[in-house]
């Protein structure tokens, strides 16, 4: 599920990027649809809408448009690549730059360190890419990085974790990612299922300070609450995200 949104963001900078305006076609798409799939289409809109807390087009950010065919495109991974997912992440970056036609695509990695994704967001910028797409180490912290990218008007768009602090369509363009709450409701589901709602659970964490681990953990708690009071979590620790430190904690 996580890695489902990470192809979709170049394909955003594609449409950002484009010159056309977001809004015009958005009307403009809605008025030649008809029956049930407009009314998907616009419910699906709306949804998105919300957990960003409206819509946000690159003139209203006030980037520049920019052909991504002559552009240069930043990605700042976040995690050490002994996590399988950021592997996959990052290769999907590559696929979709290589898809939709990015003529260069610079990519660095913080490797787990929240200094030096600040410090490869700003060497990103003063090289002088055109979009940048980011995976957040933490939910919060990035400030310094995405005021040097505001300030050469140098569009962001985050990838599966959400900051908390700056605000979308002013701070950077757009999240993509998946809801993580959700990813909670359904492992509790199983976990259920499992156990036949009797057993004594603990539950190993992501890394703290962001919404990825909360959000989960919210998800997870909230419907254990709901659906099994048989169960009782008797341990919550942290495993960082990583394969070595989950199995040793």
């Amino acid at each position: 599920m996580r890695g489902a949104p990470l192809g979709v963001a170049l394909a955003v900078a594609t449409l950002a990027f484009s010159g056309c305006g977001a809004e015009e076609k958005t009307s403009s798409s809605k008025s030649e649809s008809s029956g049930g799939g407009a009314a998907s289409n616009e419910a699906a809109q709306q949804k998105v809408e919300q957990q960003l807390g409206g819509s946000c087009t690159l003139k209203q950010y006030g980037g520049k448009a920019t052909d991504l065919k002559s552009a240069t495109v930043g990605f700042s991974q976040s995690e050490k690549e002994a996590n399988p997912f950021r592997v996959a992440e990052t290769q999907s970056i590559r696929d979709e730059a290589k898809k939709v036609g990015v003529k260069r695509l610079i990519v660095t990695n913080a490797n787990s360190q929240l200094n030096k994704q600040i410090s490869d967001i700003q060497d990103l910028v003063a090289r002088g890419v055109n979009a940048l797409v980011v995976a957040p180490l933490n939910s919060e912290g990035l400030e310094p990085a995405l005021a040097a990218a505001r300030k050469r008007d140098v569009a962001v768009i985050t990838v599966d974790r959400k900051l908390t602090g700056p605000q979308h369509c002013k701070d950077y363009l757009t999240f993509i990612g998946s809801d993580f709450v959700q990813q909670g409701q359904r492992a509790a589901d199983a976990m259920i299922k499992a156990t036949g709602g009797k057993a004594n659970v603990a539950i190993l964490l992501g890394s703290s300070g962001n919404n990825v681990t909360e959000d989960r953990n919210k998800g997870f708690l909230d419907r254990m609450k709901e659906k099994a009071p048989g169960i009782k979590i008797v341990a919550q620790q942290t495993g960082e995200f990583l394969r070595e430190k989950g199995q040793s904690v």
